[in-house]
C-alpha cells in the first residue's frame, strides 16, 4: 500500500520562495509509484492550503490566485493514519510528513514540534536540534565547547544594543578589527548579512540585522577565505557526501549571488571541490563530528571556511533543494534521497514510539495533608 506523505513548504518566513522551490523540486523527484502525495502550502500569513495547483512552479509567480483556487484544510482527529486533514468535502489521510520548510517557523523547531504533538512522523532534525542549529550564536557556543574550530565570534541582543551599543563596538574593534561580518543569529539564505569596514558601517549594519532578528552576531572575517559544503545523512549511521566549493563573484556568497543571479543557485559551485586529499578528510572528520554535537538526524549541509584553517560557519537542518546536487555528485539520486529521508524518518518516529512518556500515577487521587 502507497505511504500518503505531505509535502509541507511555505511559511511566516523571508526564506519563503526558496522552500517553494525547494518543494517544487522534491514534487518533481518523489516516486510516486511508491507515494501518494499531498502538497500542503502555508501562506506568509500562517494559512495552510492544499491542491493540485500547489505543484507548478509557475502558478506562485500569482500567489493570490494561487490562493484563491488551492483548498484551505484543517485538522481532524486521528483514526487509523497518523493524521487526517480536511479539505472541502476530501478528507485526507497523512502518514508522514516531508518538510520542504526554510528559516522561522518551518526549520527552527516550530513545526517539529507541530508535528511532535500531532504524533506523525516527519523528515529532518527534530525540535532541539533544529532550535539550537537554527541560531548562529548557540549553533557557534555548542560546537565550540565540543572543540569544533569556528570563527571568532560575539553578540548582543537588541536590549543590550539600544543601552551600550558604543561599548559593544569598541570591544569587537578590539577584538577581531576590521573587516567584520555582521549577521541575524536566526536567520538563512545570507539574509541580513552585511560585511563592514567602519564604525558607521557597523551600526548601519546592526540596525538591518535586528529588523530581522532580536540577537545578532559578530565575527571575525576570514580574507580570501575559500568556502566548501558538504551534506550529512543518517540516524544511527552517517553517511557524508561529496565536498563541492562555492565559487564567489562577491566578498561573501550572498542572496543575490545564491538565488537570483543566472536565475538559479547551483551555477555557481565546484562539484566535487578541488582540494587535496588531507583537507577533504578534515571536512569529513568535522562535518560528522558537527552532525553528532547537533544531535541532528535527517539530512543536514555544513557550511565551511578554509584559509589554512577550517571552520565550521553554519548548519542548514533543511538545506535549499535537500542539498540532491551533493548527493547526486556522492551517486545518490534525489529520488533515492526522498527515499532515505522517509526511512530515517520512520525509523525515528519508531524509536520514539517505544519509550515512555507517562506514568501510570494520578498524584491528584492522593490525599494531601495539610
Amino acid at each position: 500500500m502507497k505511504k500518503n506523505v505531505a509535502v509541507i513548504f511555505g511559511s511566516k518566513s523571508v526564506e519563503h520562495e526558496i522552500s517553494i522551490i525547494t518543494a517544487n523540486q522534491i514534487l518533481n523527484a518523489i516516486d510516486r509509484n511508491k507515494y501518494n502525495v499531498i502538497p500542503i502550502y502555508i501562506s506568509k500569513n500562517g494559512i495552510w492550503y492544499t491542491g493540485s495547483i500547489l505543484e507548478n512552479l509557475e502558478n506562485f509567480k500569482d500567489v493570490q490566485s494561487v490562493l484563491k483556487k488551492a483548498k484551505k484544510i484543517r485538522f481532524l482527529e486521528k483514526k487509523n493514519s497518523q493524521l487526517l486533514i480536511k479539505s472541502n468535502l476530501k478528507t485526507y489521510e497523512i502518514d508522514i510528513c516531508l518538510l520542504a520548510t526554510h528559516g522561522t517557523y518551518g526549520e527552527d523547531g516550530s513545526l517539529q514540534g507541530f508535528c511532535e504533538m500531532m504524533d506523525i512522523p516527519y523528515t529532518g532534525a527534530g525540535v532541539l536540534s533544529s532550535a539550537v542549529s537554527n541560531d548562529k550564536v548557540i549553533t557557534k557556543q555548542l560546537l565550540k565547547e565540543n572543540n569544533i574550530p569556528v570563527v571568532d565570534f560575539n553578540f548582543i541582543t537588541k536590549h543590550e544594543w539600544d543601552s551600550s551599543y558604543e561599548k559593544f563596538i569598541k570591544s569587537c574593534e578590539n577584538q577581531f578589527g576590521y573587516p567584520m561580518f555582521i549577521k541575524p543569529s536566526k536567520l538563512g539564505s545570507s539574509i541580513g548579512i552585511t560585511k563592514v569596514n567602519s564604525k558607521d558601517e557597523f551600526i548601519n549594519a546592526a540596525e538591518l540585522a535586528f529588523s530581522f532578528d532580536n540577537k545578532i552576531l559578530v565575527e571575525k572575517s576570514i580574507e580570501n577565505a575559500r568556502e566548501f559544503n558538504c551534506a550529512v545523512m543518517g540516524y544511527k549511521n552517517i553517511l557524508v557526501s561529496e565536498v563541492e566549493e562555492i565559487i564567489k563573484k562577491s566578498h561573501f556568497f550572498d542572496y543575490t549571488e545564491k538565488y537570483i543571479n543566472n536565475g538559479k543557485k547551483f551555477s555557481n559551485h565546484k562539484i566535487p571541490a578541488n582540494v587535496d586529499e588531507i583537507t577533504k578528510q578534515e571536512i569529513i572528520k568535522l562535518a560528522k563530528k558537527t552532525f553528532k554535537a547537533l544531535d541532528c538526524c535527517g539530512n543536514i549541509r555544513i557550511d565551511f571556511l578554509f584559509n589554512d584553517k577550517i571552520y565550521v560557519n553554519e548548519v542548514n537542518t533543511i538545506p535549499g533543494a535537500l542539498a540532491f546536487y551533493l548527493w547526486e555528485a556522492t551517486g545518490i539520486t534525489f529520488t533515492h534521497l526522498i527515499d532515505n529521508l522517509i526511512n530515517i524518518a520512520e525509523e525515528v518516529y519508531k524509536d520514539k514510539k517505544n519509550k515512555t512518556y507517562s506514568i501510570d500515577v494520578n498524584i491528584l487521587s492522593l490525599k494531601v495533608e495539610k
